[in-house]
């Protein structure tokens, strides 16, 4: 898995803003789903799912 830079989160979040402008929650949604994205596309699908149960009680993974 890797690091997310600050100008990678900034770029996706100014992203999920124009594409939602009125609803917080989907831009939330939508933000954090394009992190574990980017954090896990090169992971094969065991370590994939390995992050992703290991990320159940964790507020953010940036």
């Amino acid at each position: 898995m890797r690091k997310m830079t600050q100008a990678e989160q900034d770029k996706i979040w100014k992203d999920v803003q124009k594409e939602f402008p009125n609803d917080e929650m989907m831009q939330e949604i939508h933000f954090i789903r394009q992190v574990h994205y980017l954090q896990t596309k090169d992971l094969s699908m065991e370590e994939r799912l390995r992050f992703l149960e290991s990320s159940k009680n964790q507020e953010t993974l940036c």
